[in-house]
């Protein structure tokens, strides 16, 4: 019998600021749709070995891969306004 997915829980945050916390929530998502990583990483265009990386929160990978993962999975970055936003244009 093939294994089953088990779901795992997403970062309890108010924002993602590293890449282990990326990686958390890529799992979960992945996870909580029951995809097995090879499936997921098809359904998003990357490889195994790259979804893995970015479960892991290896912060060597690229951005590009990262969007790619997201996009499939659903996920959409967003900003928050403040005011210190304003200091940077």
């Amino acid at each position: 019998m093939p294994k089953r997915v088990k779901a795992t829980e997403a970062p309890n945050v108010p924002a993602i600021t590293c890449p282990e916390l990326l990686g958390q929530l890529i799992k979960a998502k992945r996870t909580g749709m029951k995809l097995k990583l090879r499936d997921c990483a098809a359904l998003c265009g990357v490889g195994v070995n790259t979804l893995s990386r970015l479960e892991r929160g290896n912060p060597n990978t690229t951005l590009a891969a990262a969007f790619s993962v997201l996009q499939g999975l659903g996920i959409q970055l967003t900003v928050e306004s403040d005011s210190s936003a304003e200091e940077w244009v």
